[in-house]
């Protein structure tokens, strides 16, 4: 990640209200000690998809990958569960959020202190 943070909230785009999320390509993520699994996530340009995030360890972790969450079209009801570009989860929980991505190629990591380095990063590309 770039060594310059910005201080201003990262708000998410909301789906318009005609986008059909009844039918999505679903997508899963698993977050545990210093990983993320897949690492490297594929995913459909324009193709409304469910990200599920599960972490299977005890501590917190998060998914933070603020130029994926900023560009994409978010479910409105979804839209709290980002916050800051990120997804915060504790130990043993998971969320689901609906979305429509971006063309592109996205960082993703861990904020928490030390968790990036220890190898829990990886990337979303879109296509």
């Amino acid at each position: 990640m770039a060594g310059c943070v910005s201080t201003r909230p990262i708000e998410p785009q909301i789906a318009a209200v005609s986008t059909d999320f009844s039918a999505v390509q679903r997508a899963e993520v698993s977050l545990s000690s210093f990983d993320f699994e897949p690492r490297n996530l594929q995913l459909a340009a324009g193709v409304p998809v469910e990200l599920v995030f599960t972490n299977v360890s005890d501590s917190g972790h998060n998914f933070a990958a603020a130029e994926f969450f900023a560009a994409a079209q978010i479910r409105a009801e979804d839209a709290d569960l980002v916050r800051n570009g990120l997804i915060e989860l504790r130990g043993g929980r998971g969320v689901s959020i609906f979305l429509v991505p971006v063309a592109g190629t996205y960082d993703v990591d861990c904020t928490h202190l030390g968790h990036s380095a220890l190898g829990m990063k990886g990337t979303i590309v879109v296509n």
